[in-house]
């Protein structure tokens, strides 16, 4: 898995789904197109998710790029 500073970026039913989200958040927000990025199997009240992670180098970062996409009107969430 990709290490550093994840910014979730989406919640997915499977990977699939998630990886596919990625390619299209990449082209709705263009800092994304240079990131990497990781899926994170977790459980929420639904069952199984797969949350969207664009990876960062450290947390000023994370948290740059999470307020630039609310800006843009797009959700995301810094996980450490």
């Amino acid at each position: 898995m990709v290490s550093g500073v994840g910014v979730q970026v989406g919640a997915y039913a499977s990977k699939e789904a998630a990886e596919a989200g990625w390619n299209t958040l990449k082209t709705q927000y263009e800092p994304l197109g240079s990131m990497s990025h990781r899926v994170v199997q977790g459980k929420a009240d639904i069952g199984t998710v797969y949350r969207l992670q664009a990876v960062s180098g450290d947390g000023a970062a994370a948290r740059a790029l999470c307020s630039g996409m609310k800006a843009a009107g797009m959700s995301c969430q810094v996980k450490n």
